[in-house]
C-alpha cells in the first residue's frame, strides 16, 4: 500500500494517494506512516516546497503528528528503529526548511534532534535499507554543507564527523534497496551529484529513471532538463524545454525559459532572442520569489555573458555579482569569477 500510495503522490495522482492513505489509516491508525504520508502527498503538490507555501503549516502539522506518533512507540520499546526512522526524517525535513528559509538556529535545533537518533540507528544500518537513506545523508551533508553554507561552520563542531564518500555509497544502496525512502534517494544522490559534486553525468542515471517511472511529475522532468542542459543534450532536451515553457507554475516555467535562453545563445547564437528569454526568466521568477534561485543564477550569467559581448562591461560586471551571489552551486560562480578576472 506504501509503495502504490508512493507511485500516485509522484505521479501527481494526489486524489488517488489520499485514497491509498485513507485505507492505510484504517489498518495502521496510530503509525508515523500515515501522517508522513499525508505530509509527503502535500509537499508533492508544490515542489520545492518552501515555508511560505500555503500547503506548508498544514504538511508542518502532519510532521508534527509523525513526530507524536514515533515518540508514542519509543517510549514503550526505546530500540524500535521504525519509530527512530520516522522521528528522523519528520524532524530532518523540518531542519531542511528552516535552513532554506534563513532560520540558522531553528534549523540546527531540529537538526541536532535528527543527529540524538542518527546516532542511535547508525549501528543497526544492516538491520534496515531505509536507515541507509538518513545515514548517507548525514555522512554526506555534514562535511559538504558548512562548505557551501559558512554560517554553519560554527554549528556542526558539535556533530560527529561525516564521511562523504561511504554516504554516496549509503544513498546508491537506499537507491536499490529500500522500500520506502528509494524515490526520495535517488532525488538526493541526483541533487548531489548534479549541485555538489558537477558531474551531470552521474546525475543523469537516477534522473533519467525517475523521469521515465514518473513522466507526469514536472519536477524531476526540470530536474532532468537541467542534467541534459549541463551535458549539452539539446536533442533530449528540446522537447522539456517546450513542455515547461507552458507550465502554468512559475517555478517550472522559468525552468523552461532559461534553458531556452541558453539554448538560443549556445545553440542558435541568437544573443537578443538569448537576452529576451534570460530576461523573461526573470519577470516569470518575480510572481515566485521564495522559490527558482539556481535558475536566476542562470539567467543573470546568460545576460551577463550578452552584455559583455555586446561590450557593455560594466552591465556584465553587475549581472556576473549577481550570479555569484545567487549561486548555490561551483561552476556558475567559478566561470563569473573567471570573467570578471578577464575583464579587470
Amino acid at each position: 500500500m506504501v509503495d502504490r500510495g508512493g507511485d500516485y503522490i509522484y505521479n501527481q495522482e494526489f486524489e488517488a494517494a489520499e485514497r491509498v492513505i485513507d485505507s492505510l489509516s484504517e489498518k495502521l491508525p496510530d503509525h508515523p506512516i500515515v501522517p508522513m504520508m499525508r505530509a509527503m502527498s502535500l509537499a508533492w503538490t508544490d515542489q520545492p516546497l518552501r515555508t511560505s507555501s500555503p500547503v506548508y503549516p498544514e504538511h508542518e502539522k502532519y510532521l508534527l503528528k509523525t513526530i507524536s506518533l514515533s515518540e508514542q512507540i519509543s517510549r514503550k520499546d526505546s530500540n524500535n528503529l521504525e519509530a527512530m526512522f520516522f522521528e528522523m526524517s519528520a524532524h530532518g525535513l523540518l531542519a531542511e526548511y528552516y535552513a532554506q528559509e534563513g532560520s540558522s538556529f531553528k534549523a540546527m535545533t531540529q537538526a541536532k534532534q535528527t543527529y540524538n537518533l542518527i546516532k542511535k540507528t547508525m549501528e543497526h544500518t544492516s538491520e534496515s535499507s531505509e536507515l541507509f537513506f538518513l545515514a548517507g545523508l548525514y555522512n554526506y551533508f555534514r562535511e559538504k554543507y558548512p562548505e557551501r553554507h559558512p554560517v554553519y561552520k560554527s554549528f556542526v563542531w558539535v556533530f560527529k564527523s561525516g564521511d562523504i564518500d561511504r554516504g554516496l555509497i549509503q544513498l546508491d544502496s537506499a537507491v536499490h534497496h529500500s522500500k520506502i525512502v528509494k524515490i526520495e534517494a535517488s532525488l538526493y544522490l541526483s541533487y548531489i551529484w548534479l549541485r555538489y559534486e558537477n558531474r551531470p553525468d552521474k546525475a543523469r542515471y537516477y534522473l533519467e529513471r525517475l523521469y521515465k517511472m514518473y513522466p507526469a511529475n514536472d519536477y524531476f522532468k526540470a530536474k532532468y532538463l537541467e542534467c541534459l542542459m549541463r551535458q549539452k543534450d539539446y536533442r533530449n532536451a528540446i522537447p522539456l524545454i517546450h513542455q515547461l515553457q507552458r507550465n502554468e507554475k512559475p517555478y517550472y516555467k522559468m525552468c523552461g525559459e532559461v534553458f531556452q535562453g541558453v539554448y538560443m545563445e549556445k545553440v542558435g547564437k541568437s544573443f537578443s532572442d538569448a537576452k529576451w528569454y534570460y530576461q523573461r526568466c526573470l519577470s516569470t521568477g518575480s510572481k515566485n520569489p521564495d522559490r527558482g534561485e539556481y535558475y536566476r543564477s542562470i539567467a543573470y550569467l546568460g545576460l551577463g555573458r550578452v552584455a559583455e559581448a555586446n561590450g557593455e562591461k560594466d552591465l556584465a560586471a553587475e549581472y556576473y555579482k549577481k550570479t555569484i551571489d545567487l549561486d548555490e552551486t561551483d561552476w556558475l560562480t567559478d566561470e563569473s569569477e573567471t570573467r570578471l578576472e578577464k575583464m579587470d
